[in-house]
């Protein structure tokens, strides 16, 4: 398995949204969270968050896989989304998107991020590179968000 991440472009788009939407499908029918939850978002708010943010596509063989939405500067940065298509998951992508982003941006303080409270497979992620649970932030009556930091 040969992964590459490189720099997300418009181009990019028409794949990654619905890999997106599927990746995040699940959280959506269990929290019914329609106004922020990554499954909502269209062709038009990904574009811009391309353009706005640090955006990368993750690539397995020249297939589209995923992408990763970071989001801040050297103080501070947020990863706002990291996501894998479901058939790829648990082959290492989402570790390598980690690291990527670590490297890539190495003179960051803080990271920050936001993860369901019953996303235990995502804390479990978060918490082996050291990142460490500081709040939760209670979105909806569903929805309990977890926040992550890692100095």
């Amino acid at each position: 398995m040969t992964l590459i991440i490189r720099k997300s472009t418009l181009d990019d788009i028409e794949d990654l949204l619905p890999i997106q939407k599927a990746s995040f499908q699940d959280d959506l029918e269990k929290y019914q969270d329609f106004e922020t939850n990554p499954a909502c978002e269209t062709f038009g708010k990904l574009e811009e968050n391309i353009q706005k943010y640090h955006h990368f596509t993750i690539l397995e063989e020249n297939a589209i896989i995923g992408a990763i939405d970071v989001r801040g500067n050297k103080e501070r940065m947020h990863i706002d989304k990291v996501f894998i298509a479901p058939s790829k998951q648990n082959n290492g992508a989402g570790t390598l998107a980690i690291q990527f982003l670590e490297k890539q941006f190495s003179d960051v303080k803080l990271w920050t991020l936001y993860t369901p409270y019953l996303s235990f497979r995502n804390h479990y992620f978060y918490e082996k590179f050291g990142y460490k649970k500081t709040k939760e932030v209670q979105l909806t009556d569903k929805l309990i968000l977890f926040k992550y930091e890692k100095y």
